[in-house]
């Protein structure tokens, strides 16, 4: 690692160290059990973090530091019977320039369990991929600010949360263990406001602020978990697949003329496993993508395809050192399986985390990454990165502290 990238010259303003250790306690002081009226259980989080990287814009634009960087959700939920639940949460988002902290409806649900080896849910559900797809928000859960961004790039949260459709769900009792299963198919809402756009926009070829219009015709797919015997050993499949996803805004070359994208299927295949050991978490996920993107200008440019994607994979260890106190660290790769001149081909993240719980509502978070090579590293109206000015070699800094009822 280059002794350069060990400098890491912090300028955190006093004034904005206090007022974000007050955040922690007044929440503290405020913090209360979980809320149930009238057989409706209320709950939700707030947070408020800090972002710093050295040399790129990574993962949004933090370049130098920032505080645009924080998330709000309030979920309520009930039982009619002992089989019907329904539920919904809002949510807004603050990260760097996405999400400009707008309510959102996350997700919202109508759930029917007629047997354990059967039930449906209808709705916004949320989206089952790997080992945390269904938990992207649940800092409760783990050390680390940001999950592994191999396999889950905080830029398309808003992007792999949710599904508008139906799912069926269930668990069957198999020899050597039980199978869960969940089988889906919907829409994911689409926006340019959205972190999905920069993947658009990042090829290069449309005029600021990108991407106008974007859409996809439906999502499908599925997930099995084998729950083995070995106590807190499971292995997970996911497969999704996007279909009819496009995307159009003004040509490059030629403003008046619009640029079209889109891909027929973009398939995602996720294999994941972990293991649950006394104190300790070990976890590892390998992603990959893969699809035709097809694009054309016309009458300017005649439709062409080329191959798209990337393989991402990490492995993580977290330990529960004190009832106070967990520390985590993961290696994460992603290599473009589909290279383009003058790109960096692929990018590695080495994480190391800390985090440290006040009491049982409100948590403390820091988080450092080492990042090597600039693949995913944008370079859109929304997250500048000048070719030029790009760095092989970055270094992230999270900070981050979350209340939770």
């Amino acid at each position: 690692m280059p002794a350069r990238c060990l400098k890491i010259h912090l300028s955190i303003r006093g004034g904005r160290v206090i007022a974000l250790a007050l955040l922690g306690l007044v929440t503290a002081a405020t913090a209360a059990a979980s809320i149930t009226w009238k057989n409706i259980q209320l709950g939700g989080f707030a947070s408020q973090g800090w972002l710093y990287s050295s040399d790129n814009n990574l993962p949004t634009t933090n370049k130098g530091g920032t505080w645009d960087f924080r998330e709000l959700g309030f979920n309520a939920s009930t039982t009619l019977g002992a089989r019907l639940r329904i539920g919904a949460q809002a949510f807004a988002q603050r990260f760097g320039e996405i999400g400009e902290d707008k309510v959102l409806l996350d997700w919202a649900i109508v759930d029917y369990s007629f047997h354990p080896t059967l039930g449906l849910r209808a709705g916004r559900i949320k989206y089952p991929k790997g080992l945390y797809g269904e938990a992207l928000d649940l800092d409760a859960l783990r050390p680390f600010v940001f999950l592994p961004m191999a396999v889950y790039n905080p830029v398309l949260r808003d992007f792999n949360a949710s599904f508008d459709g139906g799912m069926a769900y269930g668990s069957l009792p198999i020899r050597g263990g039980s199978l869960d299963y969940k089988l889906f198919a919907g829409r994911i809402p689409m926006s340019a406001e959205k972190g999905v756009a920069e993947f658009v926009n990042d090829e290069g070829r449309m005029v600021a602020p990108g991407v106008r219009d974007l859409d996809m015709e439906s999502v499908l797919g599925g997930q099995l978990t084998w729950n083995t015997p070995v106590d807190g050993l499971k292995f997970v499949y996911s497969y999704s697949e996007f279909r009819d996803f496009t995307g159009k805004g003004p040509f490059v070359f030629y403003p008046a003329v619009d640029f079209d994208l889109g891909f027929d299927q973009l398939r995602w295949h996720t294999l994941s496993a972990e293991y649950t050991w006394k104190n300790w978490v070990f976890a590892s996920e390998w992603q990959r993508s893969t699809g035709d993107v097809k694009f054309s200008a016309k009458p300017i440019l005649a439709e062409a395809v080329s191959d798209f994607g990337w393989d991402g994979w990490y492995v993580s260890a977290a330990c529960r050192v004190h009832p106070k106190v967990e520390l985590g660290t993961y290696y994460g790769s992603l290599k473009n399986s589909a290279p383009n001149p003058g790109r960096s081909p692929d990018q590695r993240d080495l994480a190391v985390s800390a985090r440290y719980d006040l009491n049982d509502h409100v948590l403390f978070k820091l988080e450092v990454h080492y990042v090597d090579g600039t693949y995913q590293t944008f370079d859109t109206p929304r997250i500048p990165n000048p070719p030029a000015t790009l760095s092989d070699d970055n270094v992230i800094v999270a900070v981050k502290t979350t209340f939770m009822f």
